[in-house]
């Protein structure tokens, strides 16, 4: 009974420290995000959908010939720029990690812009910039509403810059219909 007692006692103690030395199980509370997950799609989409305006802006500068549309990406690069310094900070302080690498549809849509030129590559851009500020304007209006103080702040002062980008963008699709 001892015997049996003791092989027992063994067992439950070495399963209790296999459990301690899993690490697929729990991540160590330093590592946690400081944000909901309204707050991490904030960041990861800001910084993603930023990143991919800009450098479809850059092909702008170069491959656009409408100075309304040159003007546009001029805006687009300055502000872009600027938001996306300001959510790398805040993903550095939340603890979200982010990355600079495009989503295959904005990888897609630079190839395809750049082997255009002229008033067909001005209406494919300035559409491209209706569809991702509207996304974009969705995203940080859910976050608006957030618990997080600095998300719910860098959200709500955020959304006017891209209601007014996705309003010029509107404008100067329409005139190049």
């Amino acid at each position: 009974m001892k015997k049996s007692f003791c092989i027992a006692i063994t067992l439950v103690v070495l399963f209790a420290a296999q459990a301690c030395n899993d690490t697929r199980r729990g991540k160590n509370y330093n590592d946690r995000t400081l944000v909901d997950d309204t707050g991490i799609s904030l960041i990861k989409n800001g910084v993603e959908s930023g990143n991919a305006e800009v450098k479809l802006s850059l092909l702008a500068e170069k491959q656009s010939q409408n100075a309304k549309v040159i003007d546009f990406a001029k805006m687009m690069i300055t502000d872009h720029t600027a938001v996306g310094n300001e959510l790398k900070k805040l993903a550095a302080g939340k603890k979200v990690n982010t990355s600079d690498t495009l989503t295959m549809e904005h990888l897609h849509l630079i190839t395809s812009l750049s082997k255009k030129a002229g008033a067909e590559f001005d209406k494919e851009y300035m559409q491209a910039m209706v569809a991702d500020h509207k996304r974009a304007v969705e995203v940080f209006k859910a976050a608006a509403d957030n618990t997080d103080v600095t998300v719910n702040h860098f959200a709500k002062k955020t959304i006017p810059k891209l209601e007014g980008h996705l309003e010029e963008a509107n404008k100067i699709f329409a005139s190049l219909k």
